[in-house]
């Protein structure tokens, strides 16, 4: 076994440094948020538990294809570079086409990599561990994407990477799943509150 980041390395698994497997790409600065724009930008605000979330801001066509060099397509990963670091998350096919923003460093993997494996690569403790030794000590903390290649990655074989990497994503799909039941039902109940207290409506009977 091969000693490594995150412990020995089974035999067969490679070390490899993120960008041996990936181009590093840091993010643009675009214009404010446009009400008439149709191109969304990731932003580090839209970063959540590996995934997107939230409304992101909007460019206009035009300003897109001046930054098209930082567009993005279904599969890449994109990790903040500053303030919260350890953040990331994987662009499906709803986030193809758009812009990486500043504050990100796209992630476009160069060889058959699994996305789900290495997106959840992302989020071991001691890669977490890693990022906050390794990141500039400022009153705000950044990396550079010099710095982020050199992230030690654990790359078992292909058929292992995608049985990890499908097996995580269907657990944080089912997360998800119950995160959305969770806010509708914290929504249901914050509406019936003060319904139901002030007598507006009445509650069912008790059974039994």
């Amino acid at each position: 076994m091969a000693e490594h980041l995150i412990g020995d390395l089974p035999e067969g698994w490679r070390a490899v440094s993120l960008a041996e497997i990936g181009e590093l790409t840091a993010g643009t600065a675009t214009p404010a948020t446009s009400e008439e724009g149709t191109v969304a930008v990731a932003k580090p605000k839209n970063l959540v538990r590996g995934r997107i979330a939230g409304p992101p801001d909007l460019i206009d066509e035009d300003e897109a294809r001046r930054l098209d060099r930082y567009r993005l397509v279904e599969g890449d990963i994109v990790c903040v570079r500053t303030g919260g670091l350890g953040r990331h998350a994987l662009m499906t096919r709803e986030q193809h086409g758009w812009v990486c923003g500043t504050g990100l460093i796209r992630v476009r993997l160069r060889e058959e990599v699994d996305h789900h494996y290495l997106n959840h690569y992302l989020s071991h403790p001691a890669v977490l561990d890693w990022l906050t030794r390794n990141s500039v000590r400022s009153p705000i903390p950044s990396i550079s994407t010099t710095v982020l290649g050199t992230l030690p990655v654990a790359l078992p074989p292909p058929e292992a990477q995608r049985a990890i990497g499908h097996a995580l994503h269907t657990l944080s799909e089912k997360i998800e799943a119950h995160e959305r039941i969770a806010e509708t039902t914290t929504a249901l109940r914050d509406t019936l509150l003060p319904l139901l207290i002030s007598g507006t409506v009445i509650a069912p009977g008790k059974e039994g």
